[in-house]
């Protein structure tokens, strides 16, 4: 198994980061590290991470050590600056103070996030997360206690009876499918626009804009998105501001936030955590 030390230039709280995706299976918890999974070239590998201080994350694995080194880099945001210092002026800096040195982690992939965004359509959360957690450990694999989700070829191959089996509506079985069977190759949309990927989404049935800007937030990493018709979103302002905002209202509270909109998202939603 190789070992590697990312060395950062401002402080990564991996604590906080570990904490909030305990509720995710795709990461499971070994002690002081978190075990995940890697497809590389469809082959899956486990890789772990860990924080030897807050500037000094290290990386193991026992796969392809660049692809997964740069994997799990790209996922943890190790690669990037982290956007609270550029936050600190506006009125999150409250909320940077408490949240400021976590990063926003993207999902295992864009096809990934696609089909928990599907999931997590207008049902409360922790049901969301149950249904999400029944999907990937159903129709994906699971190798050493790691669960990998299933990629488009294995969610295509399910039937509607075995998805509704898990308590899925119908409406949400037709929309995994067609997302599952749709011709579009996620990965090669990593080097797409915003809008050309937005509009490849739009066009699959049951894809809103609230679905797009998840996606284009944990799938694709993209820096300014904001979910503003989320009701944790609304919830944040309202404990942050006083007063609970209007969707357009909340469109323009963001506008100080650009061109870090998504990492405001995501200290606005830590803060009521």
């Amino acid at each position: 198994m190789w070992q590697q030390e990312v060395k950062l230039t401002s402080d990564y709280d991996f604590e906080g980061v570990r904490t909030r995706l305990l509720n995710d299976s795709l990461q499971q918890r070994l002690g002081d590290v978190l075990r995940i999974p890697i497809r590389v070239d469809a082959q899956p590998w486990i890789g772990q991470i860990g924080a030897k201080d807050r500037r000094t994350i290290v990386l193991t694995g026992d796969g392809p050590k660049d692809v997964m080194v740069e994997a799990m880099q790209r996922r943890f945001r190790l690669n990037e600056p982290n956007p609270s210092h550029e936050l600190k002026q506006t009125t999150l800096a409250p909320i940077v103070e408490t949240f400021g040195a976590e990063r926003l982690v993207l999902d295992v992939d864009p096809f990934t996030a696609l089909i928990r965004s599907i999931i997590h359509q207008q049902i409360n959360l922790s049901f969301a997360r149950v249904l999400t957690d029944r999907v990937f450990r159903t129709f994906g694999t699971t190798i050493d206690g790691v669960v990998f989700p299933p990629t488009q070829a294995e969610l295509a191959g399910a039937s509607v009876e075995d998805l509704r089996a898990l308590q899925l509506s119908g409406r949400k079985v037709d929309y995994l499918l067609r997302a599952a069977t749709a011709h579009l190759d996620f990965e090669q949309l990593r080097q797409a626009e915003d809008a050309v990927i937005a509009e490849q989404l739009i066009a699959l049935k049951g894809v809103g804009p609230w679905t797009v800007q998840n996606v284009l937030m944990f799938g694709y990493g993209r820096s300014d998105l904001f979910p503003a018709s989320d009701i944790g979103i609304l919830r944040a302002f309202e404990r942050l501001n006083g007063e609970r905002p209007t969707v357009n209202e909340a469109i323009v509270l963001a506008e100080e936030f650009a061109p870090y909109r998504s990492h405001a998202a995501y200290l606005l939603w830590r803060s009521i955590e």
